[in-house]
């Protein structure tokens, strides 16, 4: 498998695994491949040197659904070395229900994200025909084996799901559905972080190959064209407020402003 070096901060050690199979938030993962090779027990090294010279409070593994049985043997062999903290799941929610029973008592946190709503967006920005669909299943399993977000008493993250979304630019209804969905099928007591920090990149406003149109010129057209500006207020506070009529109550803030830590 392939991990991406990353710097540590105090609470959250963050192993991106390389190759992620859905198109990402963070192009440095989607469009890069800046990994290094590592079989199962040298990353479970890896887990040890980061709890042991580290002090960190858990390993944050990101991207990992296209690799689960190697990382379901290194979490064992960590385990076996003495791995004690909370391991994080960090996934686009595109996981297997098999992959999932692998990691059975084996993740202590679930971080998923829940991307689109339709399958006519699923498909022409993340190239997958059944994301929906596989993201439900996926989110309602996470969420039975582990439950809504529990805390240590200074407030760390121990156990649970929280579950991101992140605004798009024209598709707030989507987002509406979305957090709709959540409340009503699996807990209205989810923490949940409505993500606001999206930022057109890669062939996102780029110029498409041209065309010749009727009248016999090229014709210029940009790539994802509606897609390419930042979240409105407007847009941001629709999904936000959807979020709270829907009945959740639990957000995610950033710990400076009364939030809490991974």
């Amino acid at each position: 498998m392939c991990i991406l070096p990353e710097s540590c901060t105090f609470f959250m050690p963050v192993v991106m695994v390389d190759g992620a199979w859905l198109n990402v938030d963070s192009q440095d993962i989607a469009h890069q491949r800046n990994g290094f090779d590592l079989t199962p027990e040298e990353l479970a090294g890896w887990y040890m040197k980061l709890q042991t010279v580290g002090k960190v409070h858990n390993i944050n593994l990101v991207t990992p659904e296209h690799v689960v049985p190697q990382v379901v043997l290194s979490i064992l062999n960590a385990r076996d070395m003495g791995l004690n903290i909370p391991i994080i799941y960090n996934t686009s929610s595109f996981d297997s229900l098999d992959s999932l029973k692998l990691l059975d008592g084996l993740v202590d946190i679930y971080l998923p994200d829940f991307k689109v709503w339709k399958d006519s967006t699923s498909k022409r920005l993340l190239k997958a025909d059944n994301y929906t669909a596989t993201a439900m299943e996926s989110i309602k399993a996470m969420h039975a084996q582990v439950g809504d977000l529990s805390f240590t008493a200074d407030g760390v993250a121990k156990q649970g799901v929280l579950l991101r979304h992140l605004v798009m630019p024209g598709m707030e209804d989507e987002g509406i559905e979305i957090v709709k969905w959540l409340a009503n099928n699996v807990s209205k007591n989810m923490y949940v972080h409505i993500m606001e920090q999206y930022h057109p990149d890669a062939h996102v406003g780029k110029k498409k190959r041209a065309k010749i149109n009727n009248s016999g010129k090229e014709a210029q057209t940009v790539r994802y064209s509606d897609i390419n500006r930042h979240v409105t207020d407007k847009e941001l506070g629709a999904v936000q407020l959807a979020a709270r009529e829907a009945g959740f109550w639990r957000f995610c803030e950033p710990a400076e402003h009364g939030g809490f830590h991974l």
